[in-house]
């Protein structure tokens, strides 16, 4: 039996879906919001199911197996859903007998229902435990063969913030998980709130003002607030509020009488809000180390995989090699919920078939969206009367455009699933320049001064230009690293306020257009090197189409646009 899988996020953030080829490989993927064109969208994916169906060439009544990435069968012991409320709809009855059986058993882990279609085609729909989706999604796009310590944590789960342990020959053995309140990502986002921000959206914004901060200001303060023993961590519960559904703020009056009052939402960054933010930067990269050592110690594993929403910080990404045992560590490109569709529809894979899904490569790319045929491209520049053209040398045009200090928006092939743009859809600037990043921030950009720039680098050329561990990449621009000493003043539109950059590493075989544009600049500004951010404004998700990119273009200070093989320039 062929089996159709179907991947689903629709718990939290980031709202997405996947569809695997037969084979178990990923063959479309992409976030609702890139569709419905809402930020964080949390909506349920039908956007999202239609184009990986359509894109797939598949119809909906294709799909044997759905996958969703939260189980509802954790909270069934304790119904809340009335027989008097089932009765007044009566669609809800189905939902009242399933829970009212699993109260009286108590013991149920697992649920899978059937939708039976008029033609005697059928859906099964499976509800996989949060975390282990987002373990399946790192596990199974690491290359490792299944065989990997990993550790999972993030804002929540069902019943947990967290998971550690090892897998071996694809087989996952738990050793601990970290229930709830007592979450890493939570913390980490109570401070993103006192800071005048917003939790579970700004932690990178946070997490860049650490680099301005000393971290030993407020470590003595802060270092009891998260407790480490063995495998498991605590908060101090008495100083964070995340955990009540009815407080305004993830911290407590107890965390302001601790550090001062919090910052009101736009109030002017101070040192002692940048000393704040180094400090929980560092513990909660402590945090982690001291998991990952003690991981280590009990499996003699040299491979470890991670996951979750916590792995999003680059800046602890870049670290795991130095403050870890661990010789080969994998992330991915969407650790966050945004991979929980592939994550679940990854494992489920791996439940129907017993075979290990994908390639058995490590992931290089998440390029997992529809590719847009030249002929659309060119209809919807003519539906909008687009003054346009089409050089004989697209890559020497852009990279003439990029030297003369043009800021251009580049959309090619298919698009990014997460949060990252990687050389298909992308806002790219000369890195030379002293005063680029602060143009592209303030002008393109429309976001805060402070934001640093990532660098795009071909892979062969990388350590020319920061100082990395052997074998170390950055595929998914998913980690930190210091810039050689000499390049600060080289390139100091990518070059953070501790000279650190957040690096992405660019393989021809994967990207080649991306990386002829990079060897093509080098010729006109004598470094392989752009200035790389997301194809969007403020607020906005990531272009997915070429109606996308041309509304973001107008509304943005680009100064021309490379979409498909067609360039558009504003006079």
């Amino acid at each position: 039996m062929e089996h159709v899988i179907l991947g689903i996020n629709c718990s939290g953030f980031h709202a997405s879906a996947c569809l695997l080829s037969p084979d178990g490989q990923v063959q479309v993927a992409i976030a609702e919001e890139r569709l419905s064109r809402m930020k964080q969208d949390k909506s349920f994916p039908r956007r999202a199911v239609a184009y990986c169906c359509a894109a797939a060439g598949r119809k909906i009544t294709d799909i044997t197996d759905v996958f969703v990435g939260w189980n509802p069968a954790l909270y069934l012991a304790q119904p809340t859903l009335t027989t008097t409320e089932a009765l007044r709809d009566r669609s809800q009855l189905a939902q009242l007998t399933l829970q009212e059986l699993a109260a009286l058993r108590t013991d149920v882990r697992d649920i899978q229902q059937t939708l039976f279609g008029e033609l005697g085609n059928t859906t099964r729909l499976h509800y996989v435990d949060h975390h282990q989706a987002h373990l399946a999604n790192a596990l199974w796009q690491s290359g490792f063969g299944g065989e990997a310590d990993f550790l999972v944590a993030d804002g929540f789960g069902e019943t947990t913030t967290g998971l550690l342990g090892t897998a071996q020959g694809g087989t996952v053995h738990e050793l601990a998980t970290n229930r709830t309140p007592h979450s890493l990502g939570l913390f980490y986002a109570a401070f993103t709130d006192f800071l005048g921000f917003r939790p579970n959206s700004d932690e990178w914004k946070v997490m860049a003002l650490a680099a301005r901060g000393n971290w030993r200001t407020y470590y003595d303060a802060l270092r009891p607030l998260i407790t480490v023993d063995g495998l498991h961590y605590e908060i101090d519960l008495r100083y964070f509020e995340f955990f009540l559904f009815f407080t305004p703020h993830y911290y407590s009056p107890k965390l302001e009488a601790l550090l001062g009052p919090a910052l009101p939402i736009g109030a002017p960054l101070t040192q002692r809000e940048y000393d704040i933010v180094a400090a929980v930067q560092r513990i909660t990269e402590e945090v982690v180390f001291e998991l990952l050592t003690t991981l280590h110690a009990q499996t003699g594993q040299r491979r470890v995989v991670l996951g979750g929403g916590v792995l999003m910080n680059s800046v602890l990404n870049g670290k795991l090699r130095h403050h870890t045992p661990y010789q080969e560590i994998f992330i991915g490109g969407t650790p966050d919920d945004t991979g929980i569709s592939v994550g679940s529809a990854l494992y489920g894979f791996r439940y129907l078939t017993g075979n290990a899904p994908g390639t058995g490569k490590a992931a290089r790319h998440n390029f997992f969206g529809r590719v847009y045929e030249e002929v659309e491209i060119a209809a919807e520049l003519h539906r909008r009367r687009l003054p346009h053209e089409r050089p004989t040398d697209l890559i020497a045009a852009t990279a003439n455009l990029l030297a003369a200090g043009q800021v251009v928006g580049w959309f090619q092939g298919a698009s990014e699933l997460g949060q990252r743009a990687l050389g298909h859809r992308s806002i790219l600037a000369d890195p030379t320049l002293p005063s680029m990043q602060a143009r592209v921030n303030a002008s393109v950009k429309h976001r805060e001064a402070f934001r640093p720039f990532a660098p795009a680098v071909p892979e062969e050329r990388q350590h020319e230009f920061f100082g990395l561990p052997a074998g170390e990449t950055s595929y998914f621009m998913e980690r930190v690293f210091s810039l050689r000493p000499e390049m600060h003043l080289r390139l100091p539109a990518v070059t953070h306020d501790d000279g650190t950059s957040r690096l992405q590493t660019v393989r021809a075989a994967d990207n080649p257009l991306f990386h002829q544009l990079l060897l093509a600049f080098e010729q006109r500004r004598g470094v392989p090197v752009l200035l790389n951010t997301s194809f969007n404004v403020n607020g906005m998700p990531l272009v997915e189409s070429p109606a996308d990119a041309l509304d973001c273009y107008f509304q943005s200070g680009l100064d021309a646009l490379v979409l498909g093989p067609f360039l558009l320039r504003k006079q």
